[in-house]
């Protein structure tokens, strides 16, 4: 069944989005998800959504780290099925850790790409493993809890563990607009979320970096 056509309103609502997002992200994002989204919510409700969504992810990085925000984000959009979201998220991630200090983060959107190949309980498994390195201790531990929560294996204890099952909750029903759009996508093609996608230099460096990497990788 077809979607119903957007109003002229919502039509000027979407393109303004679609602009402000390209000039705060320097990435092109395809326009169905946001008019899904508008078509959905009505005018009013998709911009009390983002006022939520920006008070959250403030909460998130604050609580979490920015860094972890995006990549706990990216692992939730993994548990909903949308890689859309996935890849960009974690790409997001990965690009601040490699502003940081230079670090290629075990989770991107390629290592994102096979775990959607594993069940719940092997995921888990490999997130561990990824995981496993120094200066990950944090993120391994919440990967960790927030799939327990998921799975049901573990009730929220603490309140990082509430904004876990939150980002759970929250990002399972935001996907749903880029699931009902059919939005697709490669990991190599992969949207960033944020402003660090406007530094196409340093997403050279960093692509480059990714070559090496696979390069040294044994077959």
């Amino acid at each position: 069944m077809a979607a119903k056509p957007l109003s002229l309103s919502k039509r000027v609502v979407v393109s303004f989005i679609l602009m402000m997002n390209r000039l705060a992200t320097g990435e092109v994002h395809p326009p169905d998800t946001t008019e899904e989204f508008v078509r959905f919510m009505g005018i009013r409700g998709f911009f009390r959504y983002l006022g939520f969504l920006n008070k959250f992810n403030k909460l998130m990085d604050k609580s979490l780290g920015p860094i972890n925000t995006q990549t706990l984000v990216g692992l939730a959009a993994l548990i909903a099925g949308c890689g859309f979201c996935g890849y960009g998220h974690t790409l997001t991630g990965a690009l601040m850790k490699f502003k940081e200090n230079g670090d290629l983060h075990p989770i991107h959107p390629f290592s994102i790409d096979a775990l959607f190949e594993l069940e719940d309980h092997e995921v888990v498994e490999k997130l561990d493993e990824l995981l496993s390195k120094p200066g990950y201790e944090d993120l391994r531990r919440q990967a960790k809890r927030m799939y327990e929560i998921f799975l049901g294996e573990l009730e929220p204890e603490t309140h990082e563990d509430e904004l876990l099952h939150g980002i759970i909750d929250f990002w399972r029903w935001t996907v749903e607009c880029t699931i009902v759009e059919g939005v697709s996508i490669e990991p190599e093609n992969a949207k960033t979320f944020n402003s660090i996608g406007r530094d196409k230099a340093l997403r050279r460096r960093y692509e480059e970096a990714r070559a090496l990497e696979r390069g040294a990788l044994p077959n």
